[in-house]
Parts: C-alpha cells; structure tokens; sequence
C-alpha cells in the first residue's frame, strides 16, 4: 500500500513542472536535429521542482541501461539551460549548472564501469553525447561575460579530453585486434616454412642415403 501511495505521489511531483506552471514559458532549445526542453528555467524559484522530478525519474528506473539515458538526458538538459541562461551573465548560476552537468556524465560513466557485457556500448552513447554537448558549449562560451567564459572553458577542455582519450582507446583497440590478426597469419607463415624446410632436410637424407 505504501508503494502505492508513493508510486502516486512520484507521477504527481513529475507533472508538476508542466501543471503548477503552465503560465511560465516552456523554453526549448535546437541541439542538432533535437529539441530539448527546458519545463522551468533555471533562475525562476520554482526550479527546484526539476531536481525533484528527475531524481523520482532516476529512482522508478530499475533497468541500468535505462538509468544511462536518463543522465544523458538531463546532461542535454544541464546544456540547454546553460544556453538559455547564457546572455544574463549569471556566472555563478553557470557555474552551478556546469556542476550539475558534469556530476550526470560522472554518473553516466559509473553506470558503464559497473556494466562490462555492455560497456563498450554505453561508453559509446556517452562519448557521442558528449560529441553534441561540446558544439553547443562552444555557442555557449561565445555568449557569456568573461568570468563565466573561463569556467566554461575549463568544461569544454574536460570534456574534449575525454571525447579524445575514448576515441584513442578506440582506435587503439581496433589496432590491437588488427595485429591480432597479422600476427595469427604469421605464425601460419612460419609454421609453413618450419614444414617445408623439415621435408627439404627429409630429402636431402634420402639423397645422401642414396649416395652411399
């Protein structure tokens, strides 16, 4: 009965953003061929009721690939807001929502490390995220006072490090599996020259044999 009650509660606080604020303007923000929504800006004192909401979200999903796209998608929201936010020059609400933006690829990248079968899979979602993220972090940057520019900054040089250190592991594996490869038909190599040379030395006893 209790989780019931809960189960109720929880759908209520998640379409409280979109109900007890219908007069608010809903803003939403083009990323790439995506539209992501922001239900309660980030300066309004009712924004408090988005962390409720998602962390409801996080806790009635039980599958962990799930859970994994659920950060990416907040992360694509943390961006967004710090988008529509980006020209009133609010360095430390920026730098709060960067906070919240990393903390939710940490988490991202925590739930892969737990998930060997499918790591190399949701490492792969997460790099690709962050692929988007970067291009609208860089609009971002254009627009903010200076303060805010450097912390910014530091963000996308963070997350432009981690997008190359997983495209080197990449690379560096297909590499390995390559040379896996190579190396398996060089030993057929050898193992067929072993061979030959073995019955060139068969012969050339028969042939002394035959001498004497």
């Amino acid at each position: 009965m209790k989780k019931l009650l809960f189960i109720f509660l929880a759908i209520g606080f998640l379409g409280l953003p979109s109900l007890a604020f219908a007069q608010e303007e809903i803003t939403t923000v083009e990323e790439e061929t995506e539209t992501v929504s922001v239900p309660i800006r980030p300066d309004s004192p009712f924004y408090f009721l988005t962390s409720i909401a998602e962390n409801i979200e996080l806790f009635l999903t039980f599958d962990e690939g799930g859970k994994l796209d659920k950060e990416l998608k907040f992360a694509d929201r943390r961006v967004a807001e710090m988008n529509v936010i980006a020209e009133d020059g609010d360095t430390a609400l920026l730098e709060k929502l960067q906070a919240k933006y990393e903390k939710h690829i940490q988490n991202a990248e925590k739930i892969a490390a737990k998930n060997q079968e499918r790591e190399t899979e949701m490492v792969q979602k997460i790099t690709e995220a962050q692929e988007k993220h970067l291009r609208v972090l860089k609009d971002v940057a254009e627009k903010v006072p200076l303060k805010a520019k450097e912390s910014i900054d530091r963000v996308i040089e963070d997350t432009q490090n981690k997008f190359n250190n997983s495209n080197t592991d990449n690379n560096q594996s297909d590499s390995t599996g390559s040379s896996n490869d190579d190396t398996g038909n060089g030993n057929d190599s050898n193992g067929s020259s072993g061979n030959d040379s073995s019955s060139n030395g068969s012969s050339g006893e028969n042939a002394v044999g035959g001498n004497s």
